[in-house]
């Protein structure tokens, strides 16, 4: 084999850190950015045409849709003046105990009743279907309607638990801010009037059932206490009869005498007729039991319960107009259909560039 040969065969040494350059394919489709954005100004008039279209559709959507404004309130447990009437009620029912129920309790007590029934699906049903507002917006409409649009205003009333924390926050929405704030006033009072007739009308069954307990047991110890003086005043008698048949007149005892019933005729005549007149005068002994149970039922039949200023709740931001409305959101709304215009006016322009082309190319 030749030198020249060799050479021919054996393969060219590279270059160290040389690579050669790739040659990408030239691609007919592929679109220059120049031409691109010059293909766009010569459109223009099409794309602002077509922002201008968007714009209008979304602006006439944004000021004729149906608006939702939504008036917020904050709540906690009720203070002692609120709900006075009713822990004095209940403290009076308690009795005498070690451990009295404190106020905190009690507030405690109501405002979970609130919030519970503040919460209830059934009672802000049966308040929105009862108001003049949803009489109003379901005017005319099919009870298919009429159930959906419940269920849509039901689902957008909030009652919020503050985090790590005993405050709640209500929302409720409407068409206006005045009607919004408007119900969700009217909805807080009357479940506060629900929650305050139910617990005084507990309160005022409890303390008449308490009331007859208490006449009970002292009807129970007084009648003891008489069986106790008739059962004393027949010994007495019988102690008479003795001393009488036996010619007793005076005591016959002395300091280490054991004076019981069968030995009672040793204290004479004399003593015991005295003892057998005095003792048919003179009043019961009832003890301190008797005279408790006594105080306990005057002061609950002293008790007047008084609901009219009852409260299961206090406010810490009472309901007040929205400034703001939650939808429709007309800058949003805007913005988006000015840029659906922008693409949509970029689309039809490319749309129309290509279909040109096409047709040259054919």
């Amino acid at each position: 084999m030749s030198n020249k040969e060799q050479s021919q065969s054996q393969p060219q040494s590279m270059i160290a850190g040389y690579y050669p350059l790739y040659q990408a394919p030239q691609n007919d489709d592929d679109i220059d950015l120049f031409d691109f954005i010059a293909q766009l100004w010569k459109k223009r008039r099409w794309i602002v045409g077509c922002m201008l279209v968007t714009t209008l559709l979304a602006a006439v959507y944004a000021f004729t849709a149906e608006e939702q404004w939504t008036a917020t309130a904050v709540v906690d447990a009720p203070g002692f003046s609120s709900m006075n009437n009713y822990y004095q009620g209940t403290r009076l029912l308690e009795g005498n105990v070690d451990k009295s129920i404190s106020s905190e309790e009690v507030a405690d007590k109501l405002f979970k009743q609130f919030i519970s029934q503040a919460s209830s699906y059934n009672e802000l049903s049966k308040f929105i279907s009862e108001s003049d507002y949803f009489k109003k917006l379901v005017e005319g409409k099919s009870e298919q309607k009429r159930a959906k649009l419940l269920n849509e205003i039901i689902s957008d009333v909030k009652v919020t638990k503050e985090k790590d924390s005993s405050i709640y926050s209500f929302s409720f929405p409407a068409t206006t801010s005045a009607e919004a704030k408007k119900l969700l006033e009217k909805y807080i009072e009357m479940v506060n009037a629900n929650v305050s007739q139910v617990q005084y009308a507990q309160l005022t069954s409890q303390i008449e059932n308490k009331k007859q307990t208490l006449q009970n047991q002292m009807l129970a110890i007084k009648k003891v206490a008489e069986e106790q003086r008739l059962e004393e005043i027949k010994n007495i008698k019988m102690a008479l009869t003795v001393a009488e048949r036996t010619n007793i007149q005076k005591p016959e005892i002395t300091g280490l005498t054991k004076l019981d019933s069968n030995r009672l005729f040793l204290l004479g005549k004399d003593a015991l007729s005295a003892m057998s007149e005095s003792i048919e005068k003179q009043p019961l002994v009832l003890g301190d039991d008797y005279y408790n149970l006594q105080r306990q039922l005057i002061n609950l039949i002293n008790f007047k319960v008084n609901s009219t200023d009852a409260k299961g709740f206090s406010y810490l931001k009472s309901p007040i107009l929205p400034i703001e409305n939650d939808k429709p959101k007309r800058i949003i709304i805007l913005s988006i259909g000015l840029f659906l215009g922008l693409v949509g006016g970029i689309g039809i322009v490319l749309l129309y560039n290509e279909i040109k082309r096409r047709k040259i190319d054919k």
